[in-house]
C-alpha cells in the first residue's frame, strides 16, 4: 500500500486547444512572410522605375495622337483610348508601389486599399480590352462585309463600359462583404497572410484563363487568313506580313507580360489550401510579386504594339518628319488594317 503511494505521479500534461495551435502556426507563418526579399525589393525598384518613365512617355505620346490628332471616331480610336485609361490609371499606382517596396507602409489605410483595388481593377481591364481588340480584329478580317453592321464606334463604347461596369461591380462587392484582412500593418501590396487568397483565384480564372483561348483563337485564324490570302503586288504582301509579325508579335507579349503571373496565382492558392511549408508559401508568394511587375510592362508594351496596328494612326502621324518614311500608302488595303 505505502509502495503504492510511493510511486512518482506524472505531471499534467496541458493540451493546447486546437484552435489555439492553428493561430500560433498563422501567427509565425505570418512572420516569415514578413521578412524582407532584398533583391526582390531591388529588383521591384529598378523595373517599376523604368516602367514609370517610359510608359509615361509612351501613353503620353498616345494620348497625344488619338485625342488631338484623330478626328475622327472608329473602332480602334474607342479601344485604344480605353486601353490607354486602363494603362494611365496604373501608372498612377506605381509611385506608392516603389514606395511600398522600399519602406514600411505609414500612409493611411484606405489609400493602400484603393491603390490596390484600382491597381488589380485596371489590369484585368486592360486584359478584358485586349480581348475585345482580338475579337474586333477577328471579325473585321473574317467577316468583312458582315463587319459593317456588326462593328461601330457606339458598339465598341458599349462593349468597353459594360466590361468596365462589370469589373467595378465586382470589385465593390468584394470590398463590401469581404472582411478578411491579408495584409499585417505597415505592408501594403503585399500579402502577408498564408490564408488562400479567393478573390484572387475568382479573377484569375474569370479574368485571364477564359479570356486567354479566345485571344489565341482570334489570333490563330486572323494569321492563318493572312497567310492564305492572294498578294496581288510585292507591296501587298510585304504589308501582310508585317500584319502577320504584329499580330503575333501582340499575342507573344500578352502571354509573356500575365501567363506568369497568372500560373503564380494558381499555384499559390493551391499551396496555401493544402497549408504546405511556410517556406514554400513565402517563395510562391516572391515570385508572384516578381511576375506582377514583369506583367506591368504591358502598360508600356501596349502603346508600342497596339496604335502602330491601325491606319488612322499612320494617317495621324504622317505630319512627323522622322516617322513620313515608314507611312504606308493610301491603298492599303482592308485586311491589312488590323
Amino acid at each position: 500500500m505505502m509502495a503504492s503511494l510511493n510511486q512518482k505521479i506524472p505531471y499534467p500534461v496541458t493540451v493546447l486547444p486546437s484552435s489555439t495551435v492553428n493561430s500560433n502556426q498563422t501567427y509565425n507563418c505570418t512572420k516569415i512572410m514578413e521578412e524582407r526579399n532584398a533583391t526582390l525589393a531591388m529588383f521591384q525598384l529598378v523595373l517599376l522605375a523604368l516602367i514609370l518613365l517610359f510608359g509615361t512617355l509612351f501613353n503620353s505620346f498616345a494620348v497625344w495622337v488619338f485625342c488631338f490628332k484623330m478626328k475622327k471616331w472608329t473602332e480602334t480610336r474607342v479601344f485604344m483610348m480605353s486601353l490607354l485609361f486602363s494603362d494611365c490609371c496604373l501608372l498612377i499606382t506605381i509611385p506608392f508601389r516603389i514606395y511600398a517596396t522600399q519602406h514600411r507602409w505609414d500612409l493611411p489605410r484606405d489609400l493602400c486599399t484603393t491603390l490596390a483595388y484600382a491597381y488589380f481593377l485596371n489590369t484585368y481591364l486592360s486584359i478584358a480590352i485586349i480581348t475585345l481588340i482580338s475579337v474586333d480584329r477577328y471579325i473585321a478580317i473574317k467577316f468583312p462585309l458582315r463587319s459593317r453592321s456588326l462593328r461601330s464606334p457606339k458598339k465598341a463604347a458599349l462593349a468597353c463600359a459594360i466590361v468596365f461596369a462589370l469589373l467595378l461591380t465586382t470589385r465593390i462587392f468584394i470590398f463590401i462583404t469581404s472582411d478578411s484582412n491579408f495584409s499585417s500593418p505597415g505592408f501594403c501590396f503585399r500579402k502577408t497572410s498564408p490564408r488562400p487568397l479567393k478573390r484572387s483565384l475568382y479573377f484569375t480564372i474569370t479574368g485571364f484563363y477564359i479570356p486567354l483561348p479566345v485571344i489565341i483563337f482570334c489570333t490563330l485564324e486572323v494569321v492563318r487568313f493572312l497567310k492564305t490570302k492572294d498578294k496581288a503586288s510585292v507591296y501587298e504582301h510585304e504589308c501582310i506580313q508585317k500584319s502577320i509579325k504584329i499580330v503575333s508579335g501582340n499575342l507573344i507579349i500578352f502571354l509573356v507580360c500575365f501567363l506568369p503571373v497568372h500560373i503564380g496565382n494558381i499555384t499559390r492558392f493551391v499551396i496555401e489550401s493544402l497549408r504546405l511549408d511556410c517556406a514554400l508559401i513565402k517563395q510562391i508568394n516572391d515570385y508572384v510579386y516578381a511576375a506582377q511587375v514583369i506583367g506591368d510592362l504591358n502598360c508600356c508594351l501596349d502603346s508600342v504594339c497596339y496604335y502602330f496596328v491601325a491606319k488612322e494612326f499612320w494617317e495621324s502621324t504622317s505630319q512627323l518628319p522622322k516617322l513620313n518614311q515608314l507611312t504606308p500608302s493610301p491603298v492599303e488595303t482592308e485586311d491589312t488594317n488590323l
